[in-house]
């Protein structure tokens, strides 16, 4: 396992498969966010930070995994102290503070053409790569919580993650390939795709 510190409020944690496979919980199974994959995203959080040093003094913790193309496991912890309530709560109105930019990911482009061309919304929004993944960081501040939810609605569909936590916007804008700037989403909907 390998652990890093990406800012003050972003750790994260690169796991081989045979690690993460120790762990007896399957892939799919991760996603599902029962008790079992609870605990075990607890558990690493706290060797993250034993062996980083890393101290969550307040605040909620948001949990982003994903699966890198060599198949090893990326979990990034960061705690956002101005998130008072749950993404369902968040999409439900209940927020503390408004979603500024959502992150949209994929490791396959089609999917994310597709998803643009399915969009009920095309927001201002750049397209990134990164490490052979991309991201679309679309401006979602004009928006209220039910258009916000239209999009991680068909986003679960077309999408391999949905996230907005500030540090890892941050963080593919710092270290990922801008391809398309301003209106990412409105050209990916106009591109062609393969039947």
């Amino acid at each position: 396992m390998k652990f890093s510190v990406l800012d003050k409020q972003t750790i994260q944690c690169i796991m081989t498969e045979a690690e993460f496979a120790d762990y007896g919980i399957e892939k799919e199974a991760l996603f599902q966010n029962d008790g079992r994959v609870q605990e075990f995203f607890r558990e690493i959080m706290q060797q993250a930070q034993e062996n980083t040093g890393f101290n969550k003094k307040e605040g909620n913790v948001a949990v982003h995994a994903s699966f890198l193309s060599d198949e090893s496991l990326a979990i990034t912890f960061s705690v956002d102290p101005k998130l008072r309530q749950s993404m369902a709560d968040e999409t439900a109105g209940k927020v503390a503070e408004k979603i500024q930019t959502v992150i949209f990911k994929s490791g396959d482009l089609w999917n994310l053409i597709r998803f643009c061309k399915q969009s009920p919304l095309l927001p201002e929004a750049d397209l990134y790569r990164y490490h052979d993944v991309y991201f679309i960081l679309a401006n979602v501040r004009d928006y209220g919580a039910y258009e916000t939810a239209l999009l991680f609605i068909l986003a679960d569909e077309y999408l391999d993650t949905v996230c907005y936590t500030p540090s890892i916007g941050a963080f593919i804008r710092e270290h990922g390939v801008c391809m398309i700037t301003g209106q990412a989403m409105t050209q990916l909907a106009r591109t062609g795709v393969p039947a």
